[in-house]
C-alpha cells in the first residue's frame, strides 16, 4: 500500500487504525469465555493468527505505524502494549520469571505472524500456533506446562 500524496495517508492510517482495533476485538473477544488464564492466552494468540490470515493488510498496518511511529496510542507501541495486556493482565501474581517484556513477547510473536503472512506461508502460520503459545507462556509457567498448554491447543482441545 503505497502513501500517495494529499490527504490518501490520512485514509490509510484511518484504515489501519481500524483495522488494529479490530483485531484487537478478535483477540479480546476469544480470551473472555476463557477461565483459565493458560486458556486465556491461548485462544487470544489463535484468534489473532486467524484474524492476521484472514486480514493481511494488518500486518501492512503494523509496519507502517511502526515505521511512522509517534507517541500515540493508536500507534505501533500501543497496540504492541494492549496486546501484551491481554497476556499481563490475568496473570498468576508473581509467576513472571525475570528477563524480556510481555511487549518484547508480543512484539516477537507479531513479528514472527507478520513474517510469514508477508511470504504468503499461511500454513506453516497455522502450524506454528501452538509454538506461540509456548512462547507466551513459557516465562510465566515453565517449560513443562507451557508445553503442556501449547500441545492441548495443537490438539484443538483449546479451540475458541
Amino acid at each position: 500500500m503505497g502513501q500517495g500524496g494529499g490527504g490518501s495517508g490520512v485514509g490509510q492510517r484511518e484504515l489501519f487504525g481500524r483495522l488494529l482495533g479490530d483485531l484487537e476485538t478478535s483477540v479480546a473477544a476469544a480470551c473472555r469465555p476463557r477461565e483459565e488464564w493458560p486458556a486465556q492466552v491461548g485462544a487470544g494468540i489463535y484468534a489473532g493468527v486467524e484474524f492476521a490470515i484472514g486480514n493481511p493488510a494488518v500486518v501492512d498496518a503494523l509496519l507502517v505505524l511502526e515505521t511512522e511511529e509517534k507517541a500515540s496510542s493508536s500507534g505501533y507501541t500501543g497496540t504492541i502494549e494492549r496486546l501484551a495486556g491481554f497476556i499481563s493482565r490475568d496473570a498468576p501474581e508473581g509467576s513472571r520469571l525475570p528477563g524480556t517484556t510481555d511487549e518484547a513477547l508480543v512484539a516477537g510473536i507479531v513479528g514472527l505472524v507478520g513474517d510469514h503472512v508477508r511470504v504468503g506461508r499461511l500454513e506453516a502460520l497455522e502450524a506454528l500456533r501452538p509454538d506461540l503459545v509456548l512462547i507466551a507462556l513459557l516465562p510465566y509457567l515453565g517449560f513443562a506446562e507451557a508445553r503442556e498448554w501449547a500441545n492441548r491447543f495443537a490438539a484443538g482441545e483449546g479451540r475458541y
